[in-house]
């Protein structure tokens, strides 16, 4: 559920303040429309009835994508120069909105902190492609007969790896990860994530990514 909030929006051009609504919160899974126009960082921007100049509201947002386990606090850009004082706010929002969701906030999602809407637009374009490249990737490892391994979107975000990884074998070790991304990108050398991940498995000297 997305909803909105009233403020009193102010000109940059110095007209008369006046009263608008704007999003609050939203959630992008049940709002595909407007997950669209947060990623083209059209999100809360303003039309001036006076003027007609466009400006971004000097409003906060939260942006929510459980599946993704996404958890975005939006600041304006004017806050950056306080950014101490928003991140210790946005930790006490996060214990309230905890509180108030229950069981509907998954037990991986952290908050993110973001100023301008063009910072959370370039986060979600970024998803947008690795979600794209994860569908590719799943279609050509099931034709080659492997395996994949899941792991939390949160934590894979962590690990700097995708979300989902092929793996060759009966479980998914770090030898049976190396061997299925091989395999793959035997298949297809265009997908970059997978041949990073690779690079960064084969780097590594234990399995602490299957572990984690």
């Amino acid at each position: 559920m997305s909803f909105k909030g009233v403020i009193e929006a102010r000109c940059p051009k110095g007209c008369e303040p006046f009263e608008t609504e704007v999003w609050s919160f939203i959630q992008g899974t049940q709002n595909p429309e407007l997950r669209e126009e947060v990623a083209a960082a059209e999100c809360n921007l303003l039309l001036c009835p006076e003027c007609g100049e466009a400006f971004f509201a000097e409003a906060a947002f939260v942006y929510f994508e459980p599946e993704a386990e996404v958890l975005a606090f939006v600041f304006p850009e004017s806050f950056r120069s306080e950014e101490d004082r928003w991140r210790r706010k946005m930790a006490d929002d996060f214990l309230a909105l905890q509180q108030a969701m229950g069981k509907k906030m998954p037990i991986n999602t952290e908050p993110a902190i973001f100023f301008g809407p063009e910072s959370l637009a370039e986060f979600l374009r970024g998803e947008d492609f690795r979600t794209e490249e994860r569908e590719v990737m799943e279609c050509v490892a099931v034709g080659l007969g492997l395996s994949i391994f899941r792991l939390s979107p949160n934590l894979a975000r962590h690990q700097g790896v995708p979300a989902s990884l092929p793996y060759k074998g009966t479980s998914a070790t770090r030898a049976a990860l190396i061997a299925g991304l091989e395999q793959l990108l035997a298949a297809n050398d265009r997908l970059s994530a997978y041949q990073a991940c690779l690079e960064k498995l084969r780097a590594a000297k234990d399995d602490a990514i299957v572990a984690a």
